[in-house]
C-alpha cells in the first residue's frame, strides 16, 4: 500500500518524533562498521598491504599514516557534495538510503582485496563516497524530525546521537583488531560490511514515519547543481594527490584542478541561464556583483520583513538594509538571502576547527604507531593490540558527556563562567593541545628507554585529555552548526562543518608526506599549532553573535 510521507514536522508534538529510533539504530550500526574498518586501517596498511609494495615499502608506517588521513579527509570532503545532492536533487532520505548501498559495496570490495592495493583503494573510495555523502544529511535529518513543540529536545537528541556513535565505535575498536589477528583481513573487513547492511535496513524501516524534507529544485536543475558541485569537489580533491602519488607533478595537478573549476563554473552558468538559482552560490555571486558594480535593486522592492518574533524581524531588517546582502534580499526574497550570510558567519568560525581535527584524528594513526613501540602487556589480561587502545576514546566519551553536562558546565556556571557553545569549543581546542604535549613526553621516554620498555598505560592520560577536548568541540559543534543555519541551508552548513575535518586531515597527510620529522618533534609542532588556533578561535568567538533558526 502506498504511503505519503510528511514533508514538515508536527509542530504540536511535544514528545519524541516517531522516526528517531530508526535513525539511532541506523547510526549505531553504521558507526560500528566505519570505526571497525578504520580501527585496523593504519596497521593493515603498514603491516599487510604496503610491506612489499615497490614504492610504499620504503617507509610503510609513514605512508600508512599519510594515507589513513587521505582516506579520513576524503570521508569528510564528500559531505560538500552529499549536502548538495540531498538539498537540491534527491532529498535527504533517498540520498542517505542510496549512498548507504554504495557504502555496503565498499566494505565488500575491502573484504576481497587484502592483496591488491588498487582493489583496496577502490573499496576505500566507495566507502568515502558512501560514508561522506550521508554524513551531513544524517545529522540534519535528525533535526528535520523536530518542530516547534519539541524543539527543546534537540540538544538531548544530539547528545543521544553522539552517545550511540561512540557505543558503536567502542565495540568495533575492541572487536575488529582481534578479529584481524584471529581470522585475517577478509573477516575483519567483512564484519563491518554486515553491520553497514543492517544499518541500511534499519533506515529503510523508518521510511513511513520520517519527515521527508523534499529537495529543491530537483529535476533538471537539481541535476545541473549536482554536476557543478561534483566538478568543484573533484578540483579540491587534487590537493590530496601528492600524499598518495609521490611522483605527481604540480605542473599536472594545477592545470587539472583549474580545468575542473572552469568546467564546474560553465555548468553553473548554464544552470543559471535555464533558471536563476536562489541557492548559496547564486545569492553570494549576486551580492558580490552588486556590491562592486553598485547596481542594486530599487529600495521600493524590499520584501516584507514582518514576523511574530521581534528578534527574527530585527534580523530581517538588518539583512535588507545591509550594503552587501541587502540587494540580494530585495532580489531573491528574505528566505533565500538570509542563508549565505548565515553560512559565511558559521564558516568564519569553523575554519579554525580544522586544526583541532588535525590533532584529534591522529589517535587512529600516529598514536597507534606510538603504541606499537610500547609494552602492550595488560596485567591480568595479556597482550592488547595497538589499535584496541583507541577504544578508550569512545568509552570515555560515554562517561564524560553526562559528567560535563551535569557537573562541569553547571559548576562553572555557578562560578560565573557561563559555558556557551563557543566557549566550550575554545576550551576544547586548548585542551587538545595539552594532549599532544603529553604524547610528546611519552615519545621522549620511549626514545630514551627503547622499544617495548614503556607501558602503553601511559597513553591513558592523553586519551582522557583528547576525549575531553572532543566532547567540548565536536558534540557542541554539531549542535551549533544545525542551530545556526536557516532551514534551507542546514545540510550545507553541516557539509562545511565536516569539510573542516577534511581540511585537518589534508594538513596531516601533506605534513607527514613532506616533513619527515621524528614523532616527538611532530607532536610538539601540532601542539603549538593547536594553541595558536585555540587563541584565535576564542578571539573570533568573542565577536560572534549567535542566531537560532527554529524550524519554520
Amino acid at each position: 500500500m502506498a504511503y505519503e510521507p510528511r514533508h514538515s514536522p508536527d509542530h504540536d508534538n511535544t514528545g519524541w518524533p516517531p522516526g528517531v529510533r530508526y535513525i539511532i539504530g541506523n547510526e549505531g550500526c553504521e558507526r560500528f562498521s566505519y570505526y571497525g574498518m578504520r580501527a585496523i586501517l593504519t596497521v593493515f596498511l603498514a603491516q599487510y598491504l604496503y610491506i612489499h609494495h615497490p614504492v610504499f615499502a620504503a617507509d610503510p608506517e609513514r605512508n600508512a599514516k599519510a594515507h589513513y588521513h587521505v582516506f579520513a579527509g576524503a570521508v569528510y570532503l564528500f559531505p560538500l557534495l552529499g549536502a548538495v545532492i540531498a538539498d537540491r536533487l534527491f532529498g535527504k532520505y533517498r540520498t542517505i538510503l542510496w549512498l548507504s548501498i554504495v557504502y555496503v559495496a565498499g566494505h565488500a570490495v575491502l573484504a576481497v582485496s587484502e592483496h591488491s592495493v588498487t582493489g583496496f583503494w577502490i573499496g576505500l573510495g566507495l566507502i568515502a563516497v558512501g560514508s561522506g555523502g550521508i554524513k551531513p544529511n544524517v545529522s540534519a535529518h535528525v533535526g528535520d524530525q523536530f518542530g516547534r513543540g519539541n524543539w527543546f529536545r534537540v540538544p538531548a537528541i544530539f547528545q543521544a546521537f553522539y552517545f550511540i556513535i561512540n557505543f558503536g565505535s567502542a565495540g568495533a575498536t575492541l572487536l575488529i583488531p582481534k578479529t584481524l589477528e584471529w581470522y585475517g583481513p577478509t573477516v575483519a573487513f567483512g564484519i563491518p560490511g554486515v553491520l553497514m547492511a543492517l544499518a541500511t535496513v534499519a533506515f529503510w524501516m523508518g521510511r513511513k514515519v520520517f519527515v521527508h524534507v523534499p529537495a529543491h529544485p530537483a529535476g533538471k536543475l537539481g541535476t545541473l547543481d549536482a554536476i557543478s558541485s561534483s566538478l568543484f569537489v573533484i578540483a579540491f580533491a587534487h590537493l590530496f594527490a601528492p600524499a598518495v602519488f609521490h611522483d605527481v607533478s604540480w605542473k599536472v595537478l594545477v592545470p587539472s584542478a583549474l580545468g575542473f573549476i572552469v568546467a564546474g563554473s560553465v555548468v553553473f552558468a548554464i544552470r543559471q541561464r535555464v533558471k536563476q538559482d536562489d541557492g548559496f552560490l547564486a545569492v553570494l555571486a549576486f551580492a558580490v556583483k552588486g556590491y562592486f558594480s553598485g547596481k542594486q535593486p530599487a529600495e521600493e522592492d524590499a520584501p516584507d520583513v514582518s514576523h511574530s518574533d521581534p528578534a527574527v524581524q530585527a534580523r530581517r531588517e538588518r539583512l535588507v538594509k545591509s550594503r552587501f546582502f541587502g540587494g540580494a534580499a530585495r532580489h531573491f526574497g528574505i528566505e533565500a538571502a538570509e542563508g549565505p550570510p548565515a553560512v559565511l558567519r558559521v564558516v568564519s568560525v569553523f575554519f579554525l576547527v580544522s586544526v583541532f581535527w588535525a590533532l584529534f584524528d591522529q589517535h587512529g594513526s600516529s598514536w597507534v604507531l606510538q603504541a606499537k613501540t610500547m609494552n602492550l602487556e595488560l596485567p591480568g589480561v595479556g597482550q592488547v593490540k595497538p589499535s584496541q587502545i583507541a577504544a578508550l576514546n569512545p568509552l570515555m566519551v560515554m562517561i564524560l558527556i553526562p559528567v560535563n553536562n551535569n557537573l562541569l558546565y553547571p559548576g562553572l556556571g555557578k562560578l560565573g563562567l557561563k559555558m556557551t557553545p563557543l566557549r566550550r569549543m575554545t576550551g576544547g581546542m586548548l585542551v587538545a593541545g595539552i594532549s599532544f604535549l603529553l604524547v610528546a613526553f611519552i615519545q621522549h621516554r620511549i626514545d630514551a628507554a627503547g622499544v617495548g620498555q614503556v607501558s602503553f598505560l601511559w597513553q591513558v592520560l592523553p586519551y582522557f585529555v583528547i576525549t575531553q577536548a572532543e566532547v567540548m568541540v565536536s558534540i557542541t559543534g554539531l549542535e551549533f552548526a544545525y542551530t545556526q543555519a536557516p532551514k534551507r541551508m542546514k545540510s550545507t552548513v553541516m557539509g562545511f562543518w565536516l569539510a573542516a575535518v577534511a581540511g585537518g586531515n589534508l594538513f596531516v597527510a601533506l605534513f607527514e608526506t613532506f616533513s619527515k620529522l621524528p614523532l616527538a618533534t611532530g607532536f610538539m609542532v601540532y601542539a603549538g599549532l593547536m594553541f595558536v588556533a585555540g587563541v584565535l578561535f576564542g578571539i573570533r568567538s568573542y565577536f560572534y553573535q549567535p542566531q537560532d533558526y527554529v524550524q519554520d
